[in-house]
């Protein structure tokens, strides 16, 4: 062998090396790409099903909610008085089991009366052809107590700062009522078209929680610490909380006694309420058949007085709040809906989210 041919053979075995070094990272990148586009397309897979059982999660809670209207309207009929809503209900307890699929699938279906909440639509009534009066004096201090209650409750995570109670909640009720003056005699827009970017007061019904941190004295930190609280449903009414559905610390915002003299709900009162409800028994401001276990405004320790905004009790709720949360495997999709069933040939979706 010639030496030319001896250094030639001398490359091929390095060439040979490096082809396949490169063969093999190749190949090793392709199968390491295929086998992350099939966890992608698994993953796909999954959440398109959580997505779907989510869904149909909705469908099943309005099915439930329709049917205990319709079945309460019967009874209604029959008896000539309704029980109205309260956690002894089918929807009320569907939240404390989850439904699994045959293949895997786990759906929870949580459903929330929305008047079990104080609705700040009822601050501002409506008057004769939808028109909104002005607030009541009672609106007024309520608001100034609860807002009071909210900043002594907030662990404040920003630099502290000023909050006026009474100015917030006047100038909360001037943003919601129709007119254009606030209650201090200035125009309302006056602050709103100052901002970046100007908007004006909504001079109707809020639509939503979080339009509260658009108010003026009002913020996004003191909107969270509202939120637990309230309720924009339904938009138009004006019922006050439903006491036989309410969390606690919604039972502790119900504003009671005479004229002149209200007040939030102490905890003893709050207590009562839970122990009434604990034996099967309902708040009751109107006479009811006497199979059903009824206690009074005064037997609970709101006295002889009134409670505002009123509430005519039991209640005939028809807003109900629905989350479905489904999981397949690691992977879980909710959808967030608001049901009116008040119609009794079919429930209105009022609002959608998907998560």
């Amino acid at each position: 062998m010639t030496t030319h041919e001896a250094r030639r053979g001398g490359l091929v075995l390095p060439l040979v090396l490096i082809i396949a070094l490169l063969l093999s990272s190749a190949i090793l990148a392709f199968v390491r790409r295929s086998a992350v586009d099939g966890l992608i397309v698994q993953n796909r897979s999954k959440a398109a099903a959580a997505a779907a059982l989510a869904r149909g999660g909705i469908s099943i809670a309005t099915a439930v909610l329709f049917q205990d209207r319709q079945s309460k309207q019967l009874q209604r009929m029959s008896e000539g008085a309704m029980r109205g809503a309260t956690l002894q209900d089918l929807w009320a307890r569907m939240g404390k089991t989850s439904l699994s699929t045959i293949w895997g699938g786990t759906l929870r279906i949580t459903i929330v009366d929305a008047s079990s909440r104080f609705n700040l639509n009822a601050l501002v009534p409506v008057g004769r052809q939808g028109q909104e009066a002005q607030p009541s004096d009672e609106a007024e201090e309520f608001l100034v107590e609860f807002v009071q209650k909210v900043l002594d409750e907030m662990e404040l995570k920003t630099e502290k700062r000023l909050y006026e109670p009474r100015e917030m909640a006047r100038n909360l009720l001037d943003y919601i009522d129709a007119d254009e003056v606030a209650i201090g005699g200035r125009r309302e827009d006056d602050y709103y078209l100052g901002q970046d970017p100007p908007y004006r007061a909504a001079n109707r019904p809020l639509l939503s929680v979080e339009e509260i941190a658009m108010v003026e004295g009002f913020d996004a930190q003191v909107m969270e610490a509202m939120r637990p609280y309230l309720t924009v449903y339904p938009l138009t009414s004006q019922m006050g909380i439903n006491v036989n559905t309410a969390a606690p610390h919604v039972l502790a915002l119900v504003y009671h006694g005479s004229s002149g003299d209200m007040r939030l709900s102490s905890e003893d009162t709050v207590r009562q309420v839970l122990e009434a409800r604990a034996q099967e028994s309902i708040v009751c401001t109107n006479p009811q058949p006497t199979e059903v276990s009824c206690v009074t405004l005064s037997e609970v320790g709101w006295g002889e007085g009134t409670i505002y905004p009123p509430a005519s009790l039991p209640a005939d709720s028809t807003v109900f709040s629905v989350r479905a949360e489904a999981s397949v495997d690691d992977v879980v999709r909710s959808v967030e809906a608001v049901i009116d069933v008040g119609d009794y040939k079919e429930p209105r979706l009022l609002s959608w989210k998907a998560r």
